[in-house]
């Protein structure tokens, strides 16, 4: 299992899909369809952005050119959470921000 598949206040998988999908955005990764097919388990990822964006959050988007069948060049759109959203991204998931000193404590271990 992924990282973002469980809820790390319980260790479970997280019981709605817009959270998993949630957790995926957190972890700072963009993501595109044919990615989100494979590693997320959705097919629909423009209409799970467009959720996400009901609940006040805003993404990034930029056109990207993949692989698709047979090596075809195909272009897809690649999303991201904007940076403003990420604490809006936590309280939704019920999670605290990271807070300033364990990101400075790991800057500073090199961590």
């Amino acid at each position: 299992m992924k990282v973002f598949e469980l809820d790390p206040t319980t260790g479970r998988p997280w019981p709605h899909k817009w959270q998993r999908i949630l957790a995926a955005f957190l972890s700072g990764r963009a993501w595109h369809t044919f990615d989100a097919m494979r590693e997320l388990h959705t097919t629909c990822l423009h209409t799970d952005i467009s959720l996400l964006e009901a609940r006040g959050l805003r993404f990034t988007r930029s056109r990207v050119t993949v692989a698709g069948y047979n090596g075809a060049r195909t272009p897809v759109t690649l999303y991201s959470l904007a940076p403003e959203s990420y604490p809006d991204a936590h309280a939704l998931l019920g999670l605290a921000p990271p807070s300033c000193r364990s990101v400075d404590y790991l800057r500073a271990s090199r961590g």
